[in-house]
């Protein structure tokens, strides 16, 4: 390896309302990274809350590279690895999910030894077994995904037609997806249960077809963002919001980030409704206008 490896992961939004753990869609906020044998360890982090990112080898991208490495029998030598950071950290838009598409990538890289995609998600599974972040991280646009009860990931990549805007509102604050997933329910009832089948169809067929009047029930949900809602002030609010040109609203992941499907010439105005609903509660946020990433994970091989 001559140059560095250069590569670049995008972020994402899961669930899209009733897909829990099931649907997820990538956006146009990179973890860009920059990886070659050094000498010695180096890490670099800049970017979107770099402070926040160890520069030691307990960073999440450098475990997952050498657990890779265990799990294929190889040793890796040590490196430079420069992290220039878009995504923000535990809000809901897969950050996790692409530090470790990343470092199985820097594996890949250093050891000359590029994954088939089950192997790729079978050492992404040790350190998360959500599938629809860690497929929309690898392959891009929006994402139907399943585990077989064999282990094998079942993923589907879907194109969504025509013009439709991607809105995301980022709290000030973090929230862990272990808290928020502590919140939840060990078991649900039938008529919810239901409720969320529905409307997980509902939103791939409204998102594939193009049936934008569709979308707003269904990303509806009776799964997570009820349970979660204590955790995220003004979220109920949000849920309810009826705004001309809002097409559909959801808890971004885990949360706190809100994402929107919105009618493109209304879209700065969906953002600043958001913003100001969560204001309304005591919660500082920004609205962000995303493009819908459609190529995934990104590298310039040396």
């Amino acid at each position: 390896m001559s140059r560095p490896v250069l590569f670049r992961i995008p972020a994402s939004t899961a669930n899209l309302g009733a897909g829990f753990d099931a649907l997820s869609l990538a956006l146009g906020r990179y973890l860009r990274i920059s990886i070659q044998p050094s000498e010695e360890m180096q890490l670099e982090a800049a970017g979107v809350d770099a402070a926040l990112i160890p520069t030691t080898e307990d960073n999440l991208i450098c475990r997952v590279a050498a657990a890779a490495a265990k799990r294929r029998g190889r040793t890796l030598p040590p490196y430079h690895l420069k992290i220039e950071n878009e995504i923000p950290l535990a809000r809901g838009m897969g950050s996790s999910a692409a530090a470790i598409i990343a470092g199985i990538t820097c594996y890949e890289a250093l050891a000359g030894d590029w994954l088939s995609e089950q192997e790729l998600y079978r050492c992404a599974f040790e350190f998360e077994n959500h599938p629809d972040n860690l497929a929309a991280a690898l392959c891009g646009n929006l994402i139907s995904a399943a585990v077989a009860d064999d282990g094998t990931v079942l993923v589907s990549r879907l194109t969504i037609p025509g013009k439709i805007a991607a809105v995301v509102v980022i709290p000030s604050f973090e929230l862990s997806t272990e808290k928020a997933r502590a919140v939840l329910p060990e078991s649900y009832s039938r008529k919810d249960a239901v409720y969320n089948i529905q409307r997980s169809a509902l939103t791939i067929a409204a998102l594939t077809t193009g049936n934008w009047a569709l979308i707003r029930e269904a990303m509806r949900d009776r799964i997570h963002q009820p349970y979660r809602a204590k955790l995220i002030p003004g979220l109920e609010e949000i849920l309810a919001l009826e705004i001309k040109g809002l097409l559909g609203v959801a808890l971004s992941g885990a949360g706190p980030t809100v994402f929107a499907f919105a009618d493109p010439k209304r879209s700065s105005e969906i953002g600043n409704a958001l913003t100001a609903t969560f204001a309304k509660n005591g919660v500082d946020a920004t609205a962000h206008l995303l493009d819908i990433d459609t190529t995934g994970r990104l590298i310039e091989k040396p």
